[in-house]
């Protein structure tokens, strides 16, 4: 290929720097560059689309920057007036999100409510249980009982029916015997009248009855069992507690993978647009110099076909990035598992001296025991099983308890009269002779669930051991990784830049300048992955040691009450 004239030469010169100043200016409004530096090499647009004296930017690294936040705001400002401000998330914010708003860890909160209300109903035992029953009957007498009765009733009728003809006629003839007082006989027979016509009544209506009873226990010694039964209840309510608490640092490990995952999305969104740049100003290039004729039509759709690739690659991205955020969504409970476009996360975080030191191995194994909420859960489980053994030897001990009993019956009648309440006060005492071996049973089986306990403490320590030796493996592996590609990186943008002016000095083959912006676009998609990677392994590690929830407790969060 015949080099370009000093002149075109010196033009495209100058077209390519005003492109690059263009792309750097359209950058500040840009919501995935907002947080540069000088350092080696980063993954930005700028770097990507930068001209080949342009040198490779900085290395974020996981450590908070008031930067951020600044570059925030400049975007926000730099912003039209009539769109919406972009709000940028940090990690720390989405974990706060996720604890109070995921649904399946609300779900957990009320676990917690529900054992803390076990510890009432076990201490309602040591108080007295006064039950109110209250009785309305009505019954209706057999036929074979009512009809000879008001047979009865009917003789009797006529008798004092008879008495009162005869009492009359002795009284017209004046021959009614001295001694009868006739004012008490006619008393008599009234009463006879009323007592028929009650009786009539109460026979040919329902036998109403109206009852109250109130009765009132108190058990005054069990061996011992209600202590027992309380202490499982408490221990169970804590057990609740610590499994809420390892909930959380699960879905927090789960909230930071997503996070950084949504973050490494997004990175390849802006390699895929920064190829998609670069290609673009070298079709430019290729067009300009082929219409002086200094350039050959293959060039140029070479690098259309590059152009048509790198958007398809954009596309992927895309969806890569749309997933992610839908991931993160669903995770800090947002309606719909949707993010808002005005809602972003916040640039990569810039990575410390600090970050790249591995932690000593023994010191985060005593952090991880001494904080790990699932292991602590074991060890109140195994208090629970101790508790429930000690609750079964206690059956084989008497009952003492204290009883007291009200009780009144009226019949057919709506008021209760005092005089009739029956009062009972005494002792009960009862004794389990024999149970068919069920007791034993008992005492065995929770004997057994103690020893299970045991060994699931074991398996816990074990597991928590596992977890941080892995984690802090992939934490070293992390860091070497990041420091090798930030060398490959830096070899492979100047190669790319280099074989860029070789080429626009006709020294190199067009398809080794396409060579070194696929090897490119591959170094910085890769230093992205291990840049990501590395967040990731130390978020592992805190998930691993259990300080998850105390990084974040900046102010203190809803969780359920502590049994005192």
């Amino acid at each position: 290929m015949e080099p370009p004239a000093t002149p075109h030469y010196f033009a495209a010169g100058v077209f390519r720097c005003a492109l690059v100043l263009l792309l750097c200016c359209a950058s500040v409004g840009h919501s995935d560059s907002a947080d540069l530096s000088e350092s080696p090499v980063e993954e930005t647009a700028e770097t990507l689309t930068s001209s080949p004296e342009a040198s490779p930017s900085s290395v974020e690294t996981p450590g908070r920057d008031s930067d951020d936040n600044n570059a925030s705001s400049a975007i926000e400002s730099a912003s039209d007036s009539n769109q919406p401000s972009i709000i940028f998330l940090d990690l720390i914010e989405v974990q706060r999100k996720a604890i109070q708003s995921n649904p399946s860890l609300a779900a957990g909160a009320e676990r917690v409510y529900q054992a803390k209300q076990m510890v009432a109903m076990t201490r309602s035992m040591y108080y007295p249980q006064i039950d109110l029953n209250y009785t309305y009957t009505w019954t209706w007498l057999p036929s074979s009982y009512t009809d000879p009765l008001l047979n009865y009733l009917d003789a009797t009728e006529d008798l004092v029916s008879d008495i009162r003809r005869q009492m009359y006629w002795y009284t017209i003839s004046n021959q009614l015997p001295p001694q009868i007082n006739r004012r008490n006989l006619r008393s008599w027979l009234n009463s006879a009248d009323d007592l028929i016509d009650n009786s009539r009544k109460y026979l040919d209506s329902p036998y109403e009855n109206a009852a109250i009873n109130v009765t009132a226990g108190w058990l005054l010694f069990d061996g011992f069992a209600r202590e027992f039964a309380n202490a499982m209840a408490k221990h169970g309510f804590q057990e609740a507690q610590a499994a809420y608490r390892d909930g959380q640092r699960i879905l927090l490990d789960a909230v930071a993978q997503a996070y950084y995952g949504g973050q490494y999305a997004r990175e390849q969104v802006v390699v895929a647009e920064a190829s998609i740049a670069f290609f673009e100003r070298l079709r430019k290039e290729a067009t300009a110099r082929r219409e002086v004729g200094r350039a050959a039509t293959s060039d140029v759709l070479n690098f259309e076909t590059a152009l048509y690739a790198a958007r398809g690659n954009l596309l992927r991205a895309s969806r890569e990035h749309e997933l992610a955020r839908i991931a993160l969504a669903l995770l800090i409970g947002e309606e719909q598992g949707y993010l808002a476009e005005t809602v972003q996360l916040a640039a990569l975080e810039k990575e410390t001296p600090d970050i790249m030191v591995t932690p000593d191995v023994d010191a985060m194994l005593d952090l991880a025991f001494a904080c790990r909420p699932d292991l602590e859960q074991k060890e109140l489980g195994l208090k629970r099983a101790q508790a429930a053994v000690r609750r079964e030897y206690a059956k084989y001990a008497p009952q003492v308890a204290a009883v007291v009993r009200a009780q009144t019956a009226n019949i057919n009648e709506t008021s209760f009269d005092a005089d009739r309440i029956t009062s009972t006060v005494g002792i009960n005492v009862s004794v389990n002779l024999f149970s068919g071996g069920r007791r034993k049973a008992e005492l065995t089986t929770a004997k057994h669930a103690r020893k299970e306990a045991e060994w699931h403490i074991v398996a816990s320590e074990q597991k928590v051991a596992a977890d941080v030796r892995s984690a802090l493996v992939d934490l070293k592996i992390a860091q070497e990784a990041l420091t090798l590609q930030l060398e490959a990186a830096s070899c492979v943008e100047k190669n790319r830049d280099l074989v860029e002016k070789e080429y626009n000095a006709g020294k190199a083959m067009l398809v080794r300048l396409n060579q070194a912006q696929h090897d490119y676009v591959q170094a910085m998609g890769l230093l992205a992955q291990t840049r990501v990677n590395l967040h990731r392994c130390w978020q592992a590690l805190h998930a691993a040691t259990g300080v998850s929830l105390d990084i974040i407790r900046k102010e203190p969060l809803d969780m359920p009450e502590t049994e005192e």
